[in-house]
């Protein structure tokens, strides 16, 4: 088999040392840690996208890495640890992306249109490694398949944290945030696990603007006395 293509240089993964505090080594060099990590990420990346977790044996991630099968059990113990390395970085990158993300001062509705509209955009980027992430993540064991999800936690409290600010404001209706949270973050995926039929209908533009719209008539709060008006019984006629 022919090895797969690398950079000379490759990029640092964005795994804290808490991430993968579970994952043996016997190595001691932290920055060469990092580095085989980095390139086990990448090719186990591409491969298990490819193939499937299941269809892609150690020997072919060993294949397409600049080491042998000895050398990569220093870093890893199992297929399993790889994957939880390719979830967990995947996480993080998304999670760091969008906090970058800066709240529109004084207008939760502003901050949340454009953070809404960025997480989108992430999502339809990495639409094939987050629908990775969906359909393999359940093989790894409890306590990773724990820790890779928890990170979907930090892209949840970015979207609750504005959804409170805005209910605090008067701005939003008294919605439960984390909930509303949630269902914020799933229409974005839907971008990633319904590419064929979210293109089938718009583009990704115009599938913003339209979420954007539903998520604000469910969550925008009515002006004052708007509900009293609406409610109004009509005028009698006169006889």
């Amino acid at each position: 088999m022919q090895e797969m293509p690398r950079s000379a240089t490759l990029r640092t993964n964005s795994l804290r040392a808490e991430q993968t505090a579970g994952i043996p080594t016997t190595i001691k060099n932290p920055q060469r840690v990092a580095h085989r990590r980095t390139e086990l990420i990448e090719v186990a990346t591409k491969l298990f996208l490819e193939r499937g977790f299941h269809n892609t044996s150690i020997r072919d991630i060993v294949r397409a890495c600049s080491f042998n099968i000895a050398s990569l059990y220093m870093y890893v113990s199992s297929k399993e640890d790889i994957l939880y390395l390719v979830a967990q970085d995947l996480m993080n990158n998304i999670a760091s992306e969008l906090t970058r993300t800066a709240p529109v001062p004084g207008s939760p509705k502003r901050s949340l249109e454009v953070g809404f509209a960025n997480y989108c955009r992430i999502a339809d980027r990495l639409r094939r490694p987050i629908r990775l992430l969906y359909r393999e993540v359940a093989f790894l064991p409890p306590e990773p398949r724990a820790n890779a999800l928890g990170t979907v936690a930090e892209v949840v409290s970015y979207f609750e944290r504005i959804v409170a600010q805005g209910i605090e404001a008067g701005v939003f209706r008294n919605v439960r945030p984390r909930l509303a949270a949630l269902d914020i973050m799933m229409v974005a995926h839907m971008i990633a696990l319904h590419t064929r039929e979210v293109r089938e209908i718009t583009d990704l533009e115009t599938y913003i603007k339209l979420q954007t719209q539903m998520i604000f008539a469910g969550l925008l709060a009515e002006p004052s006395g708007a509900g009293k008006a609406a409610r109004k019984p009509p005028a009698r006629r006169a006889r």
